[in-house]
This record gives C-alpha cells, structure tokens and sequence, in this order.
C-alpha cells in the first residue's frame, strides 16, 4: 500500500473513531450508572473503605499492591473508571487546559469543554474493548462497506484493527457483538418470504457465548454494544431481551418509536461514502460564511415528509434549498451540505436522488 493509500485510511479511521468511541464511552458511563439490572456498577463498600475515598473532593483514590491483589478483574476495572471519573471532574472544577494541538474542542456545542477533552484523553489512554471472535463470516466480522448502509461494515472493519481492542477480555471495557444486521438481512434473509426466525440468530449467538464466558451473564448485557444500520436492527434486537432493554445499541435507526432508548443507545450518523473513504466529504467554511440557511434533499417517503415539501418545497427563497431532486443534476449533494448551515436530515429510506 502506498503513502497516499496510508494516509487516507488513517484519516477514515481517526474521523470515525471521533465520532463513535466517545459515543460509547459516554453510553457506556451513563448506562452503567442509570441501569438497575446490572451487576457491573458496584459498591465498593469494602474498597472504599479501605482507600478512604471521598469522590465529593475529587480525590484519586490510591490503588496499593494489597488492594489489586484483594480485587477481582471486574473491580480493577471499575476502579480506573473511578479514577478517571475523577480526573475528570477535578479538570472541570479547575477549568484546565491540555496541549493538544490536534484536537483542542471550541464553540457553544460543548457544555463544557474542558471536562470533554479531558474525558477524550482519558479514552485514548485507557479505553479498551474485547471482540468475541466466534462466527464466520459474512454475517459476522463482516459487513459491506459501500452505499448508504456502508457505514457499519466501515465500523465493523475499523473494530477490529483498532488500537482500542484488547485480546484480554479482563480488562475490557466493553465487548462487541461482531454479527452484521446488513449481513444478515443480505444473506439469510430469503426476499419476500416474510421469515423473520432466521434472522434472528442472535439468540443462538449470544446464547453460545454467554455459556462460553462469564461477561455477558454476569452484567446482563449492558456492556455489551452492537453497530447496526439497516431498519430491522431494532426489531431483530427484541428477539434477546437484554439485548434489547440493557445492550449499548449503536443505531442508524434511531427512532423512539421503534423503542430506541436515548439514555443508553447511540445514534449513528448514515453516510454514504461512494469510494468507502471520508475524503473530500468533510470540512468546508464556518457556519457564519455558509450562504444557504436550511438545505434538505430527499424522495418522499412518509408523511412528515410530505408536509416539508408542501410547506416549503415551492418557495423561492434562495435561503430554503428544499429539494426532491437535486437541479441541475450536477449539483453536489456534499457541496451543498458544507455551504449549509442547516441540515435537515428526516426519517425514510431514501436521502437524496442523484448522489454526485
């Protein structure tokens, strides 16, 4: 392979893993601490008494040679994610700033940037995921990597590659579930025969892994995550119930009314990436030196749709780019996201009609 090849894969997945790994941190620590069915969020009676830790002063609690022996391999986790809750708490309480010329996060989007950076640094540091390695593929470690769904099996690829993977799942964060939603849809699904059971043979995988190992059992699901894109990722989830109700699912389909669950699930951004690259699709001016105010492109599928282009889709606005097809049909669909300071992205299955 080569530079050219090097550098882009390098900026695919550095982009990606911005997006995504602070997702899953952020499920990750919000999961663990609102779910009440999980074994994961523990007391720490015996070691908080021990260490005298006292979180309200954001103190770092001393780990000594005794209590890391005394700890199980769960406890010891759990015990860096208490450390690094601190850190980051204490970063925000002294407004702290970080030499990091490659990622120094700016703007009103941020609640508080420091306590952000910090929590991304932490996760370059320590975060760590374990990837079952049962299952063949194409339905599992594998998934497509083009058109609008290509986005999973980028992910799924970039997994794992990453730096953030561990062969030990001891030390894990959290653990991945490799079966591919896309895959299975593609190559178990027989086309109209409307046969959802076998589909669902995530119940036979989670089943066979949860007998092999002790992680999904002892945490019932929660940390635990699965990337999906295709539509019948939610229903083919309900099929396990702790997949559904206590699993990190990372979703394209993020739609309450299919039962996706904000406090713990992540909504994945759907892209379509016609040569399975980010290059040339990201950047362009700040939002004050974006000539369009509201840019939105897409078929008409389902009524809220509908009632957009009947408000807006006949207007003259220059301002308003609300568009079923895009005219002329060489307009670039990313070119007018990055002159757009708005986006309007709505639920259906079709973004736009003339992808150029």
């Amino acid at each position: 392979m080569d530079s050219t090849s090097d550098s882009s894969s390098s900026s695919s997945s550095r982009v990606v893993w911005l997006i995504a790994v602070p997702l899953i941190l952020v499920s990750l620590y919000f999961g663990l601490q609102s779910s009440t069915s999980s074994t994961l969020v523990l007391s720490f009676g015996k070691f908080s008494s021990a260490t005298n830790y006292d979180s309200s002063k954001n103190i770092n609690p001393p780990i000594g040679e005794l209590e890391k022996m005394l700890m199980s391999s769960l406890e010891r986790v759990e015990a860096g994610l208490v450390r690094v809750r601190a850190d980051i708490k204490e970063a925000q309480s002294k407004n702290q700033t970080f030499d990091d010329p490659e990622y120094v996060p700016t703007g009103q989007i941020y609640g508080n940037p420091t306590a952000f950076h910090r929590s991304y640094l932490e996760m370059e540091k320590h975060f760590k995921i374990y990837v079952y390695e049962e299952g063949d593929p194409p339905v599992f470690h594998y998934s497509a990597s083009q058109g609008i769904l290509g986005i999973e099996g980028i992910l799924i690829h970039q997994i794992e590659i990453s730096k953030f993977r561990t062969n030990d799942p001891e030390i894990a964060h959290v653990y991945f579930l490799p079966f591919s939603v896309l895959s299975i849809v593609s190559y178990v699904y027989v086309v109209d025969s409307r046969e959802w059971g076998p589909m669902r043979n995530t119940t036979d995988y989670i089943d066979g892994i949860s007998r092999k190992y002790p992680y999904w059992n002892r945490s019932l699901g929660s940390d635990h995550f699965m990337f999906a894109c295709h539509d019948w990722a939610p229903k083919i989830s309900f099929v396990v119930p702790y997949l559904y109700k206590n699993s990190i699912r990372v979703l394209c389909n993020a739609n309450t009314s299919e039962r996706f669950d904000p406090i713990k699930d992540v909504s994945l951004p759907e892209i379509y990436l016609p040569h399975v690259t980010m290059n040339g699709l990201i950047g362009g001016p700040s939002p004050s030196h974006r000539s369009v105010l509201v840019f939105y492109a897409g078929g008409i599928h389902g009524y809220i749709r509908q009632v957009l282009m009947e408000q807006w889709g006949k207007n003259d606005d220059p301002d308003v780019q609300i568009h079923e097809y895009l005219r002329p049909k060489n307009v670039s669909y990313y070119g007018m996201i990055r002159k757009s300071k708005y986006c309007i992205c709505l639920s259906g299955y079709e973004f736009v009609n003339n992808r150029k």
